[in-house]
């Protein structure tokens, strides 16, 4: 494990830890070095998406979908992602553990592929993610990060900070899910989730084998509201503006054009198709 920098376009610099050929976040340490060593349950449930693409959302989403109950509550997805928190904070929790992370799978622990738990991968289009993720990084004060917009988009998209690049993250498990078409993996795609939360919702149910009558998934969005979550959870800075769109607040038109053609040419040969407005 090395602490690294990491200089953006403007020579600005962001402190990262280097791991495994992966570049992590300053978290937790001692959570870095033990990923690949988590002990999986088969009956965990596993949130699995890149930085900034409503993992929190949704992991939120389903504890409250699994529990059958709705709860306001301060406990947060933090408490249970494998690269920030150590073992010891989950290792004896009841089933099912709803266990999250922002890296590959290749990143991860090997029990995953023996275990085969419930995977949910959630993917958001990458403008907003970049876009949602700048103002992250600056917040964070161990990432020690000042740079500015302009010369944070290309490094990003390229992977040069935390996590690698979005590309890269979605190709890896959409290759996963064509390698492994039996594991038991759900899709959601972030704007479905705003569009329409409670059908989403009852597609988690299926997934999860749960039955919940619609009228208490409208309890779940409710209480799962980006508003609702800003005010009732400590870490409401990982709760931004939850906006579909966004990014056109933040990408000029000729740093949206870059973008559009590294995605022809990274991309060209994913079918996934993704909405950037609604």
């Amino acid at each position: 494990m090395t602490e690294i920098k990491v200089d953006d376009d403007g020579g600005d610099t962001m402190t990262c830890i280097l791991h495994n050929d992966h570049i992590f976040p300053v978290f937790n340490t001692r959570a870095i070095t033990g990923l690949t060593s988590v002990k999986i349950r088969e009956d965990d449930v596993l949130i699995l998406g890149y930085p900034k693409s409503g993992n929190h959302w949704l992991w939120e989403l389903t504890r409250q979908v699994l529990r059958g109950r709705v709860v306001e509550d301060d406990v947060v997805m933090n408490e249970m992602m494998m690269e920030c928190a150590p073992e010891e904070k989950y290792a004896d929790l009841p089933s099912p553990r709803i266990l999250a992370s922002n890296a590959p799978l290749s990143k991860l622990s090997p029990a995953i592929i023996q275990k085969k738990p419930k995977m949910i991968t959630i993917y958001r289009n990458p403008k907003d993610v970049m876009a949602s993720y700048y103002p992250f990084m600056t917040k964070l004060p161990f990432m020690k990060y000042t740079g500015k917009w302009e010369n944070f988009v290309k490094p990003c998209a390229l992977g040069k900070f935390c996590h690698g690049s979005w590309i890269d993250h979605v190709l890896s498990w959409e290759k996963v899910k064509k390698t492994y078409p039996e594991w038991p993996i759900l899709t959601v795609f972030y704007e479905d989730l705003k569009e329409d939360p409670v059908e989403q919702l009852r597609r988690l149910c299926s997934f999860l084998d749960v039955k919940r009558s619609d009228e208490f998934l409208e309890e779940v969005v409710n209480i799962c509201s980006f508003s609702k979550m800003k005010d009732i959870k400590s870490h409401s800075a990982v709760f931004r503006k939850g906006e579909v769109g966004d990014w056109k607040n933040c990408f000029t038109v000729a740093q949206s054009e870059w973008f559009d053609q590294l995605y022809q040419e990274k991309m060209s040969d994913c079918p996934l198709q993704f909405r950037y407005t609604l």
